[in-house]
Parts: structure tokens; sequence; C-alpha cells
């Protein structure tokens, strides 16, 4: 669908652009913080007693406040495509559902990569584990965006085959499941 900028704005609403602006841009302060405070001395000394540093700490911390923001947005993001597409309610609800997902798949991944430093000493010799761990929380995410993509597939290809051949003009080598 094509969408001219009055259309997206009331489509869309003034609060929820100010919401997802200030959560973009409060992700940008937060990683220019973070930068900031790797150039602060001893940010790499070891927390006492630990064999994790500070600059790890503050990182992990940084990492759960970006993956509670990521799970937090994942629907409001299913909302936008929502709101957004025009088309056959199975194909939107499935790509939506799909925006979703991949929202929280990012979530896992960030989390995997942020919490790396606090865990790799804990796990010292284990880190499969650690990857195990992970592994398991994405792979079922993983398999709902592969459903997800599958259910839509024909809906698609139909709504695909309506836009450039035209409503109602079916191939009559194909029964009603757009199969031989």
């Amino acid at each position: 669908m094509n969408l001219d900028s009055t259309t997206l704005r009331k489509a869309i609403g003034r609060n929820e652009v100010r919401s997802a602006s200030k959560l973009l841009l409060s992700a940008v302060a937060l990683v220019f913080v973070l930068y900031l405070a790797t150039l602060l001395p001893g940010i790499d000394r070891l927390v006492p007693q630990t064999p994790v540093t500070f600059a790890a700490v503050v990182t992990a911390i940084a990492t759960v406040v970006v993956v509670g923001l990521l799970v937090y947005t994942a629907p409001k993001f299913a909302s936008v495509v929502r709101l957004v597409l025009d088309g056959p309610k199975d194909v939107v609800e499935n790509l939506a559902s799909v925006v979703h997902w991949l929202v929280v798949l990012v979530a896992v991944i960030v989390a995997h990569s942020g919490l790396t430093g606090i865990s790799a000493p804990v796990f010292d010799g284990f880190e499969w584990l650690y990857d195990g761990i992970f592994l398991l929380l994405a792979l079922p995410v993983l398999a709902v965006i592969a459903a997800r993509l599958y259910a839509g597939l024909d809906p698609s290809a139909d709504l695909i085959a309506d836009a450039i051949v035209g409503d109602g003009e079916k191939d009559p080598n194909t029964e009603g499941d757009g199969t031989r």
C-alpha cells in the first residue's frame, strides 16, 4: 500500500510516533553514554573478588535495559504493521506476527551478546552451556517465525498473482489450492 504522509499521520497518530522516536533516541543515547563510559579510567578493572570487569557490569545493565525495551515494543511494532499495511487480513496478520517475533529474536541475540562479558568468566570452560541456553531461547522464536512465514506463503502468493495477472484469472492446470 502506498501511503502519503497525511494518511500515515492519521493511521498511526502522534503519540505512537513520539513513543517510537523516544525509544530510538533513548537507545542511541544509551549507546553514546556507554561509549563514554568505556573511556573512564579504571573501567577495565575487575570488580573486587570477581573475575568480571566494571565495563562488563555496565554493559550487562545496559543490555538488560535494551532487551526489556525490545520485548516491550515488539507488540507495538506488530500493531504499527497492522495499521500501515492494507491487504488481506491473513497476510497482514502473518506479517505483523513475523515482525513481533523478529523483534523478540533480536532481543535474544542482543542479550546473548551483551551479557557475554559477565558470563564468560562465570562459565569459564563451559561457554557452550551459555551458548546452549540462548540457543534454547532462540529456537522456539525462530520456529514461530518460520511457521508464520510458511502460513503466509499461499495468501501472499495469491495476492501477488492477483496483483500481476488480475483477480479471478486462475490457471486451468491448477487445483483450488494452487498446486498441480
